[in-house]
């Protein structure tokens, strides 16, 4: 009987133990639209891209810096703000709804949704958003970033390999 009780135990000890290292080093991507780059630096180029909720596996860490690898065995770096280590679920079945697009998923996500915008704008109605607006739009190419960051002298911190 004690016997029993101690294989049982030790069986489930071991089967909690499995479960807890196949996850770890596991984190979910928390933005919209990740990039893996080929090097720890936003200077670094764009190996991929990585989807919002998606798991992917870490590799090494270089200060703020990961070196992943995604489901489809795409590996590169990300920076540490576009992971949590909370598994992130579209919905129970795994489909995202067509009634939400892609960037209202991330919004909603952290907290920030239509209605909370709608409800800031109206609290806040003396603001102008059309130049936020117009930012958002707005992409820098890696070229770009590189041009001004010359023209300034700056120096990129640790891991800004070009």
């Amino acid at each position: 009987m004690k016997l029993g009780r101690i294989l049982l135990v030790t069986g489930f000890v071991m089967l909690l133990g499995t479960t807890v290292w196949s996850d770890s080093g596991m984190m979910s991507v928390q933005v919209r639209e990740g990039r893996l780059r080929s090097s720890p630096s936003f200077l670094g180029a764009i190996v991929g891209p990585v989807a919002y909720g998606e798991r992917v596996r870490n590799i090494e860490q270089r200060g703020e810096w990961l070196d992943v690898k995604s489901p489809n065995n795409l590996t590169g770096w990300i920076h540490q703000s576009a992971l949590t280590s909370k598994l992130v679920v579209l919905s129970s079945s795994g489909a995202v709804s067509s009634s939400a697009n892609s960037q209202e998923i991330a919004l909603a996500g952290k907290g920030f949704n239509e209605d909370v915008e709608r409800q800031y704008r109206s609290d806040n109605s003396r603001i102008s958003y059309a130049w936020v607006d117009h930012m958002q739009g707005y992409k820098v190419t890696r070229d770009q970033m590189i041009a001004f960051l010359d023209a300034g002298k700056v120096k990129p911190p640790q891991g800004g390999q070009r």
